[in-house]
């Protein structure tokens, strides 16, 4: 089956790790070409990963590439002119999270996205993992009811003015940067068990003087699935997720946004589901969006629009209320 030709937009980071599955560990994606604001930034990292096309402006890969699929790395300010950009060349979209800082960006792009019969997905790589998709069978095949979800995602980090989590004028802040994921675990597994969710609870913290963003976090969540999301970009915060109903405990173990091993104490048994990935996990979102492609499918059934526009919803109101709405506007500055 032939593989389908990526692009990358934004060469840092965590552009590294996406071209590094794409390139080693994909099954159906291909890199064909990157682009940076610099020529010779691209250049190296085509070189390095052995990308045929580089381009310095954004523009020349929207025009001038037959890439089928574009992966946006950036910032979180920079995603929506990228988006438009791209979709209006009629290129699928795979925007790393948070996709935007609002939703009516998101609403805006998924419309444009139709309108020129291509589709925008939110990268939230914990939903495809294999591991995670056999916990949703689990569930379903037993007629699980979940009660609570417990999720935290938090590093210590020292405070550095150059590191974007630490700018306010870059939508930094602990919500944006890493507690898009524990909101991403909570609302989906909620869409999932078909159980609509409460309004959350928001507490959210400043604490360092030196810069204006969300340090930490905390959504609390009422009602049928309770919930306990939390996150930070100064503390480390414990790296397994747990869910619990009626005799029932799971716990997706050691890093669970990238879930490899969860333990299911369920009514006297244990069970076990363990899928080691061989890459850095990237590769399934990869396949999945690939596969969509290749098969002209307009809608995933992992990566759903609903869970992002919840997410985003939650996010843009909790920023707001706490003082920090300046961080949601950024988008569209």
């Amino acid at each position: 089956m032939r593989r389908v030709k990526w692009g990358i937009a934004g060469l840092g980071n965590i552009a590294q790790r996406f071209a590094t599955a794409l390139t080693q560990f994909s099954e159906h994606g291909q890199l064909h070409a990157v682009a940076a604001r610099d020529l010779q930034r691209a250049q190296a990292f085509g070189e390095q990963f052995g990308a045929p096309e580089q381009y310095g402006a954004y523009q020349e890969m929207a025009e001038g590439s037959n890439v089928e699929a574009v992966y946006i790395a950036t910032v979180h300010p920079y995603h929506k002119s990228l988006a438009e950009l791209f979709l209006s060349h009629k290129k699928h979209v795979l925007v790393e999270k948070p996709a935007f800082t609002n939703l009516q960006d998101w609403l805006e792009m998924k419309a444009l996205a139709k309108q020129h019969g291509v589709f925008l997905l939110e990268a939230m790589k914990t939903v495809t993992f294999p591991a995670y998709r056999e916990l949703k069978s689990y569930l379903k095949n037993n007629h699980v009811k979940l009660t609570s979800i417990e999720a935290g995602f938090g590093n210590h980090n020292d405070y550095d003015p150059n590191v974007f989590i630490f700018n306010d004028q870059l939508s930094g802040g602990s919500t944006l940067d890493v507690g898009v994921y524990s909101l991403w675990l909570y609302y989906d597994l909620c869409h999932f068990m078909e159980v609509e969710a409460a309004k959350p609870t928001v507490t959210m913290h400043r604490t360092l003087d030196q810069c204006h963003v969300d340090t930490d976090a905390s959504f609390i969540f009422d009602g049928e699935i309770k919930g306990k999301i939390s996150s930070s970009i100064t503390t480390d915060l414990p790296r397994s997720a747990v869910l619990k109903g009626e005799d029932l405990t799971i716990t997706i173990q050691d890093k669970w946004w990238n879930p490899q091993l969860i333990e299911i104490e369920h009514k006297g048994t244990t069970t076990i589901i363990e899928s080691r990935v061989s890459g850095n996990g990237f590769e399934f979102e990869i396949d999945h969006f690939s596969q969509l492609v290749r098969n002209n499918e307009l809608k995933s059934g992992v990566l759903l629009h609903q869970v992002t526009e919840r997410v985003l919803t939650t996010m843009e109101q909790a920023l707001i209320d706490n003082g920090f709405g300046h961080l949601t506007r950024l988008e569209n500055s």
